[in-house]
């Protein structure tokens, strides 16, 4: 299980625009779609746990247990979110970067990200890497360097970097639109209680 020095920052301050509308608070098995991510995140057991949205929507997305930070930059992409969580992360060992509209990712998954030592990617279908991800301590200059949308996408190629694929196939997906959203309703999650799949209808 990840230690106390382990972070996790929870991604939060898209635009949603291809969702119309705020897809992060749009409902899925009775509640916001972003609490999946984050309730994931719990059972990972990070104790270190920040969400970053944008500016105004702290209100929207407080929870116990993790520390809401605003990020006025977010509209030019989500490397600001990342610097973000960079400088609120403090003496953090690692940092795990993961997205608030994956509401299928696992706590295992989490676990392995966050018990590596290495820069450790999430693998895709298509072979491609990406977040979430885990990132040493050595990483975060670069992470605090990071500009535009691409995200943490120039880490994965840098000397030592590897990716995973999760052992839950439908783990990566995300919600860009409203029929992802709809199909999602029709897809099994991770019950928050017993971690058993349950249905998201």
């Amino acid at each position: 299980m990840p230690d106390p020095s382990i972070a996790v920052a929870l991604l939060a301050a898209g635009r949603s625009r291809r969702f119309d509308g705020d897809k992060l608070t749009a409902q899925l098995a009775g509640d916001p779609l972003w609490h999946h991510a984050a309730r994931a995140a719990e059972r990972a057991g990070f104790q270190r746990r920040l969400l970053i949205c944008r500016d105004g929507m702290q209100a929207a997305f407080a929870r116990e247990g993790w520390t809401t930070i605003a990020n006025p930059d977010a509209d030019r992409g989500m490397a600001t979110s990342i610097r973000a969580a960079v400088e609120a992360c403090g003496p953090a060992t690692r940092l795990v970067v993961m997205l608030a509209d994956m509401p299928f990712v696992d706590a295992s998954h989490l676990r392995t990200l966050a018990q590596a030592q290495e820069t450790l990617f999430s693998r895709y279908p298509d072979g491609s890497s990406g977040v979430p991800a885990g990132f040493a301590r050595a990483d975060f200059a670069s992470l605090a360097s990071l500009d535009g949308q691409g995200g943490a996408q120039s880490l994965a190629r840098a000397p030592g970097a590897r990716s995973i694929a999760p052992e839950n196939p439908i783990a990566l997906k995300d919600i860009d639109t409203r029929l992802d959203l709809a199909e999602a309703r029709g897809l099994p999650l991770s019950d928050p209680e017993s971690g058993q799949p349950s249905s998201s209808a």
